[in-house]
């Protein structure tokens, strides 16, 4: 049966989504839910985004019929104290854990739509305990805000034991992570066709890899690429060219190496982040930069938020910055939109990350489920 879904369509810091809002009534069954996922993210025969959102009242019946379609739990979670659900699908309908940038466009959707400051919504549905976190819009300035609660240790089924030592409470250490590559494909800036990965393993409602070119391992030769830095001199702005491109080509291939070669590592894949801190000061902010390649949609996006909470809050632990307060910049936005920032505060409480939401479009799509 055809029918026309209404939906809005959000960015944050490039990272983009097509939401659908249930509160009222379902507008798909559960099987519906993730077939609309591909034509939602489909950008040649959808409506194009990195993933799709689903926002609902967080009620029994509810939970009930997500439970009764995906056995996620054993017994429906009692949750009574959230006021919605927090729902994202992927490409090939798969539904993921959690997400920063979208849980505060969700924030900034609520408050347009139905004047609501700040709510208790759940996240993390298709883990065996979801997690009730705060979102919010600020009034004075504008800004939206998801309260992501404390990192946490990285659960033992996302990866192998044998790949992995604890570096402290909550951080694993990977120190043995091989990627391999044709010969000359990482020329003119390597003879190697190896790279041997050095990272920090956390869990910031999805897992994440957290990698320092310039601390740990070969990949210090390739900071410059990672992070290349714009410049108005012509010869060298065509220098610079090759190095984001490569860049990008380079993250792609890591990323996809550790989430299709190496499932056997990481079996639910694994979100990758490269990061390097700009500046330290225990008196003000401290800046980091830092891209991320996403599991699931398996591409860099142009930003991460449950990646830059997984940032600042590894760069801290390791003492490469200090202040409790931390700017950090997406390094693949900032390539259109120079000026870009996301905030994070860590306190006892845990991170939030703040930040600016666009409300690009709304319509309506023609849907046959």
């Amino acid at each position: 049966m055809k029918k026309k879904i209404p939906f809005v369509k959000y960015t944050s810091y490039g990272n983009n989504f097509v939401i659908i809002d249930e509160l009222e009534s379902p507008l798909f069954s559960e099987k519906g839910k993730c077939h609309f996922a591909n034509l939602a993210t489909n950008t040649y025969f959808g409506i194009g985004a990195d993933n799709f959102l689903v926002i609902q009242r967080c009620r029994r019946e509810v939970l009930d019929s997500i439970n009764k379609a995906h056995g996620y739990w054993a017994e429906t979670p009692e949750l009574s104290g959230a006021d919605f659900i927090f729902r994202m699908f992927e490409p090939d309908g798969t539904e993921a854990f959690s997400c920063g940038n979208g849980l505060m466009c969700i924030a900034s959707y609520l408050f347009r739509k139905y004047g609501l400051g700040a709510v208790r919504i759940v996240t993390e549905i298709p883990t065996p305990t979801p997690k009730v976190v705060k979102i919010g819009t600020d009034r004075g300035d504008g800004t939206n805000w998801a309260h992501l609660g404390h990192p946490r240790r990285i659960p033992q089924n996302m990866f192998k034991p044998l790949v992995a030592e604890p570096y402290d409470d909550i951080i694993h250490t990977v120190n043995d992570i091989d990627i391999t590559f044709r010969a000359h494909d990482l020329e003119p800036f390597s003879n190697d066709t190896r790279i041997n990965l050095k990272a920090y393993l956390v869990f910031t409602g999805e897992p994440h890899l957290v990698v320092f070119p310039a601390k740990d391992g070969p990949l210090d030769g390739f900071e410059n690429v990672l992070f290349a830095s714009s410049s108005h001199n012509l010869v060298a702005e065509k220098i610079i060219e090759r190095r984001v491109n490569f860049g990008i080509w380079l993250v792609n291939q890591i990323g996809m190496s550790l989430n299709t070669k190496q499932l056997n590592l990481f079996p639910v894949g694994m979100n990758i982040n490269f990061a390097r801190p700009v500046s330290a000061n225990e008196s003000e902010s401290d800046i980091l930069e830092y891209r991320c390649f996403e599991r699931g949609i398996n591409k860099e996006t142009l930003a991460c938020g449950t990646g830059a909470v997984a940032v600042s809050y590894v760069a801290r632990r390791l003492d490469l910055i200090h202040s409790p307060k931390n700017t950090i910049l997406p390094y693949r936005c900032r390539l259109h939109k120079p000026n870009a920032q996301i905030h994070i505060n860590e306190d006892e409480s845990g991170s939030q990350i703040h930040g600016y939401p666009i409300m690009l479009f709304e319509g309506e799509f023609d849907f046959n489920e």
